[in-house]
């Protein structure tokens, strides 16, 4: 009798806490889903805008050791 009493106190609370852990995960998802995306948006745009900017500086050094007379040195 005992031990069937134990065992109906212990049922609601691991119901619950699985019913925890699953609306826990969801949440979990759901800002994994949003920090992903947003960082998405603004990383890439950011990565590329930097690379042309690298870009048009190399093309900068180009043109001005060619005007210079300086093209075998870089």
């Amino acid at each position: 009798m005992l031990s069937t009493i134990s065992n109906q106190a212990i049922q609601p609370s691991v119901q619950q806490s699985a019913i925890f852990g699953k609306k826990l995960f969801c949440s979990f998802k759901k800002a994994a889903w949003i920090a992903s995306t947003t960082s998405l948006i603004l990383l890439i745009p950011l990565i590329i805008e930097m690379d042309r900017e690298q870009q048009i500086i190399e093309l900068e050094k180009e043109q001005m050791s060619v005007l210079t007379g300086n093209a075998g040195a870089k």
